[in-house]
């Protein structure tokens, strides 16, 4: 069978099998706009989808009519923003996409394809345009709607690519606690900034809460809808929280950025930074790696020995001095050098007259903190009532003769 007097259907699967491999905006637009050519030829010759073949998706004068329908927005399936005519970019994809069926079936017919100039948004601009989308919420507008579309334009900012491909991004695509977070996208990891992560953690967030009330499955899909979808062609309206076409990430963009600027902006005119701004960014805010004490010399490492020993022998003999009541636990404590900040809590009440290590434990119950703090580490408070607990013990003590170690 001649190619052109196959099924339209066959050889649409056919050329978007081809496509397949490559990018996944040339897919979408390709599939996009054949099938609308096709779905128009059915209502316009009053035929059976089975009926139109290959041959009539490259006839001129179809495309012709096609065109002029869509200019005036007839196939479309959406009100769009600017009105319903189909827009300058549009119908030349129109227009290229017919070219390219033509091309996959061997035949001459061509299209002329005049693509509208674009021009991006400086890198300040787009920064401030963001940054005031995830900081403002519009009235108008849902918070999960917003949330999502503040995610949406961040990383945008922050990886340059479009929305036919971040569309497709997982929750599992995500690295938010890297040094350098980053997010995969087509097998390429790009870096995110400081706002597409605050961004993204506030979306998951939410999506994390939506995506529960959901019987079933985990939704990984990284943007989901936010309400129930609308019925279509007789269809019932779609659940929410399921994943959300890249038409509908687009137009709440429009609509959000409509209402918070007072005029549209498209997100494909947000202009990226250099990846490497990003990240040397990230870096110059991580904390620097602790680095090693000096190495000291034999002569430095006698003398510090010996202060240590020193430092060692005069706390045992406080110590030993507060065990045989040559010094009070009062004195000790109001002393704060060294020797007695850096005592442990343990020891110091392990040393009181008549005191076990039983004893001590039951004070230090009472007190509260672990017997392995240091006495620079207690508050004003603690040491009071370290005081009073001690000075308590000893007072229980010395008015029983004989009397051990205070019981646990």
């Amino acid at each position: 069978m001649d190619a052109l007097t196959r099924p339209a259907r066959v050889e649409i699967a056919a050329l978007l099998k081809k496509l397949a491999p490559g990018s996944a905006d040339t897919y979408n637009q390709r599939a996009c706009y054949l099938n609308e050519f096709l779905k128009f030829l059915t209502e316009v010759l009053e035929l059976p989808e089975e009926r139109i073949q290959a041959g009539d998706l490259v006839d001129l004068d179809y495309a012709g009519v096609w065109l002029q329908a869509a200019g005036n927005g007839y196939t479309r399936q959406r009100r769009r923003p600017g009105g319903p005519e189909a827009a300058e970019a549009s119908q030349a994809a129109r227009r290229a996409t017919f070219n390219a069926f033509a091309q996959h079936l061997r035949m001459p017919q061509r299209l002329v394809v005049e693509w509208p100039a674009r021009a991006g948004l400086p890198v300040e601009e787009s920064r401030r345009i963001v940054t005031e989308l995830a900081d403002s919420r519009p009235a108008a507008t849902t918070t999960a709607v917003w949330e999502r579309t503040s995610a949406l334009a961040a990383m945008r900012f922050s990886t340059g690519r479009p929305v036919s491909q971040l569309a497709a991004v997982l929750v599992t695509d995500l690295d938010l606690e890297a040094d350098v977070p980053t997010v995969v996208l087509g097998g390429r990891m790009y870096p995110l900034d400081d706002l597409a992560v605050r961004t993204a953690k506030r979306w998951l967030d939410t999506h994390m809460r939506l995506t529960s009330q959901l019987e079933g499955g985990e939704v990984t899909a990284l943007w989901i809808t936010t309400r129930p979808g609308r019925p279509r062609f007789g269809e019932p309206a779609r659940h929410p929280y399921l994943p959300c076409s890249f038409r509908a990430l687009w137009a709440a963009h429009h609509a959000v950025t409509s209402r918070l600027l007072a005029k549209p902006t498209r997100i494909g005119q947000l202009t990226a930074p250099d990846p490497d701004e990003i990240v040397e960014a990230r870096r110059r805010r991580r904390p620097a790696p602790p680095t090693a004490p000096p190495p000291l010399s034999a002569d430095e490492r006698r003398r510090a020995l010996e202060k240590a020993g020193e430092v060692r022998r005069e706390r045992a003999q406080l110590l030993s001095d507060l065990k045989s009541g040559q010094v009070r636990i009062g004195a000790v404590l109001a002393r704060e050098d060294r020797i007695v900040g850096m005592t442990r809590v343990r020891r110091l009440v392990e040393a009181l007259p008549s005191t076990g290590p039983a004893g001590a434990a039951k004070i230090l119950k009472a007190l509260g903190v672990d017997g392995d703090r240091r006495l620079q580490g207690l508050s004003e408070q603690q040491r009071l009532e370290l005081l009073r607990l001690c000075s308590s013990a000893a007072a229980v003590t010395s008015a029983v003769p004989d009397a051990g170690p205070i019981a646990g």
